[in-house]
């Protein structure tokens, strides 16, 4: 991956609303997208442990012959 020179970093273009209206309202989403997406890694983390606790069980029947 080439490197960007202090050059070319300078001559990048940033464009953004200037009414800080707009801007509140964006970081707004942005701090809501965040939270939802915190939640729902906590709850995949949740459903991937169930799924393993669920697992090791159906295993654990197999092999005492209870299935």
């Amino acid at each position: 991956m080439p490197a960007l020179t202090f050059t070319q970093f300078g001559a990048v273009v940033v464009s953004f609303p200037h009414k800080l209206k707009i801007q509140n309202a964006i970081v707004s989403k942005l701090d809501d997208l965040h939270e939802e997406t915190q939640r729902l890694a906590g709850l995949f983390k949740q459903k991937q442990a169930a799924l393993e606790t669920l697992k090791k069980s159906l295993l654990h029947q197999a092999f005492i012959g209870d299935l």
